[in-house]
C-alpha cells in the first residue's frame, strides 16, 4: 500500500441496535441508527456501474472499492461516509476483504438518497 494515496477521511459507522425482546434486535428508540467508530484515511478506486433491467426499466448499478489500512473489526452491513465540500456522500459496506497485511478493501454500494 503507498500511503500517499490515502487521500480521503472517511467515517466508518456501525448498526446501532437494541433487543426488540423477542430475539432479534432493532433501531435504538430516539437514535440515528448509526454510531461512529473510526474515522480513517482511505483511497477510492475507479467506480464499476453495470445496468440491469428490472421490471422493465434500466436500473444502474455502482460499486466502488475503498481502501483503507487494515482493520479486523470492519464488517458487512457497516457504513462508510465520505464529505467533500459541504456534501456527504454515503456507502453500504457490500464486502471486506483483506488482500494483503496491510490493507483492508471495502467493496461498497453509494446510497442515493
Amino acid at each position: 500500500m503507498n500511503a500517499g494515496n490515502l487521500n480521503k477521511r472517511i467515517t466508518l459507522q456501525k448498526p446501532d441496535l437494541e433487543s426488540d425482546g423477542q430475539g432479534g434486535r432493532r433501531k435504538k428508540t430516539g437514535g440515528t441508527g448509526w454510531v461512529d467508530v473510526a474515522t480513517v484515511w482511505a483511497e477510492f478506486k475507479a467506480p464499476k456501474v453495470k445496468e440491469l433491467a428490472a421490471t422493465g426499466t434500466i436500473v444502474g448499478d455502482l460499486t466502488r472499492e475503498i481502501s483503507i489500512r487494515r482493520r479486523s473489526d470492519v464488517r458487512r452491513g457497516w457504513r462508510a461516509t465520505y464529505t467533500f465540500k459541504g456534501i456527504t456522500k454515503t456507502f453500504d459496506i457490500q464486502h471486506v476483504y483483506d488482500p494483503d497485511l496491510e490493507t483492508t478493501v471495502l467493496v461498497c454500494r453509494e446510497v442515493v438518497r
